[in-house]
């Protein structure tokens, strides 16, 4: 990951999914609209074999986002920066160590 203008930290927002029963009996699905959470990370357009890998897995993704220390939001969450929406597919802790998390994400102009 390289760091050019456009591309330094940037803050997120982090709405948690809750899955719940609807009147019909089916499962629905909702986010916490809070914004009490934030997370900071550098935002990147993915690669064609990370968007490759991930569409293989039926997860298709579009960027990936690198946080400093721990994950602060989990796999099916959803990032909010500004009008943009990301559904996080993915989260990789390289080493288990907490030094970064890199979070793979699908943009979505679908989702409020």
């Amino acid at each position: 990951m390289y760091l050019r203008p456009g591309n330094l930290y940037k803050d997120f927002i982090i709405e948690s999914q809750t899955e719940s029963i609807g009147k019909t009996g089916r499962p629905a699905t909702s986010y916490s609209a809070k914004g009490d959470r934030t997370l900071r990370g550098a935002l990147a357009e993915a690669t064609p074999k990370q968007k490759m890998e991930w569409q293989q897995l039926q997860h298709p993704i579009t960027h990936t986002i690198v946080q400093d220390g721990r994950p602060r939001a989990k796999q099916e969450d959803k990032l909010i920066f500004g009008n943009r929406v990301f559904l996080i597919q993915g989260v990789d802790e390289p080493g288990s160590i907490g030094i970064c998390t890199i979070y793979y994400v699908e943009e979505r102009m679908d989702v409020k």
